[in-house]
């Protein structure tokens, strides 16, 4: 507790004392009576005391296990459960500095009678990891604001906000194709959905002859269904340093929500029995240890049998741990330079790894080494998920690729552009024209909005791969 005697009525002893002296100096009994007033706010400032604290407050989190990028309410009930009105209280909820406030204020300031209560509430940003919180801070004052009590409260309720990124039900539910791992194909063969007919051929099966066509036509034909393959879906991670930016102070970066939604995603498919190898772009050598291959590329195969899960964890806790130490907390407005009419700068100092990527791209027709090397390691019957944030042309030049090879390409994409200032309009507008490359590649789009759940993308793209 802090106590703090603090010296408001100065003015009016000195106001009393002048009064009395002149008084006394032209004998003027008017002036001694009137030196009363200022000598009554003296008295008043001297004896007024600040009540005693005497609060019961508590705390209650609207999502126990909040998703990363979720927003959580958080609700403070604080009552006077003391004898003393309490004409000035002041309180601040023990936010923890890494979470963002976009709604709401922690802050309050209230007049409490004995047994009255008061309810404050704002939402956070969740972000993975847990976050304590702290005990409230509250203060007051007497009613001549002449003493200050401030101490912290005891809180009941939560206290720790604890956000993981697993999945414990995978959002399958607006997935309702029957068959999962399968790629129909535009050409005949064994399958379940019909395709076509053709001429009877010595050797056919004889369950493929269509006898009722037989019956009316007097003709032998075989009927063919759409053939499905086995597939892979090749999940890719932007992990890039462009990526690695945010649209407000305390938000998670497009590098994390990217990994965050990779990670769920892989989660949902493994779950539904979908063969998911997951790679990463954008990491340097040396950071994921023995996850790194020859080729420069993390690479978890689910030819490596049951410990492919745990790779994938490895491989997705350290695009997490990368993502958020490079966190830029400045948001997207830092990007700009000088006059701010420069959105080219980059968040922080180029690598020479994205350098020589740039140089090569702009070289070869826009195709880099790192996309060579992808395409190198992709599987003929390989369906690609790309988890970025789309704040390049790097994205576009990888779905112009991969649409010249005949992948299907499903995008998810956080947008880390929102924002008022001339930088996050700019960006924003470079996002839409790489958005609208890649929808001309014909491949699926899915984007989100940084206040919107993971799972909302998830439900969006997972019918497009099962």
């Amino acid at each position: 507790m802090t106590y703090r005697r603090v010296k408001r009525w100065g003015i009016g002893l000195v106001v009393t004392l002048a009064l009395v002296a002149l008084g006394l100096l032209f004998a003027r009994q008017t002036l001694i009576v009137a030196a009363a007033i200022p000598l009554a706010y003296v008295l008043y400032g001297t004896l007024s005391q600040a009540p005693p604290v005497d609060l019961a407050v508590s705390r209650a989190f609207s999502t126990p296990d909040p998703t990363p990028g979720e927003r959580v309410e958080v609700t403070l009930t604080v009552e006077n459960v003391g004898d003393s009105v309490l004409t000035d209280l002041r309180l601040i909820d023990g936010v923890p500095e890494e979470l963002a406030v976009p709604d709401g204020s922690p802050r309050a300031c209230l007049a409490l009678n004995p047994g009255e209560a008061a309810t404050l509430s704002y939402t956070v940003v969740a972000k993975r990891g847990e976050y304590r919180f702290t005990e409230p801070a509250v203060r007051v004052r007497s009613l001549a604001a002449t003493e200050r009590v401030t101490e912290a409260v005891a809180v009941a309720g939560d206290r720790t906000l604890s956000c993981a990124n697993a999945v414990s039900e995978p959002p399958l539910s607006d997935a309702t194709l029957p068959r999962a791992g399968t790629l129909p194909t535009d050409s005949g063969g064994s399958g379940l959905e019909f395709y076509a007919t053709r001429q009877y051929q010595a050797g056919d099966p004889m369950n493929r002859v269509d006898w009722r066509h037989y019956a009316k036509t007097d003709e032998f034909v075989t009927i063919q269904y759409r053939q499905e393959q086995a597939i892979r879906t090749v999940l890719v991670v932007d992990a890039r340093p462009s990526g690695r930016v945010t649209p407000r102070p305390g938000y998670p970066t497009g590098a994390e929500l990217c990994a965050y939604a990779g990670e769920r995603l892989f989660d949902a498919l493994s779950t539904a029995g979908v063969a998911t190898t997951v790679t990463a772009v954008g990491v340097e050598n040396g950071t994921l240890g023995g996850l790194i291959g020859p080729d420069g590329l993390p690479w978890v195969d689910p030819e490596s049998g049951g410990v492919r899960a745990g790779h994938a964890r490895e491989l997705f806790a350290g695009l997490l741990t990368l993502a958020e130490e490079d966190a830029e907390t400045a948001g997207l407005a830092d990007m700009l330079r000088g006059d701010g009419l420069d959105v080219s700068a980059p968040t922080r100092p180029a690598t020479a790894e994205s350098t020589a990527e740039e140089t090569a791209m702009a070289a070869d027709g826009g195709t880099g080494p790192t996309i060579r090397r992808l395409l190198a390691r992709l599987p003929p019957n390989a369906q690609v998920v790309l988890c970025s944030p789309l704040v390049d042309e790097w994205p576009a030049a990888l779905a112009r690729a991969l649409a010249v090879r005949g992948y299907p390409l499903v995008v998810l994409s956080p947008d880390v552009t929102d924002g008022e200032t001339v930088g996050h309009r700019i960006t924003a507008a470079a996002r839409s024209s790489t958005l609208r490359t890649i929808e001309r590649t014909d491949a699926t789009v899915v984007s989100w909005d940084v206040d919107q759940p993971i799972d909302y993308a998830l439900r969006r793209s997972l019918p497009h791969l099962l």
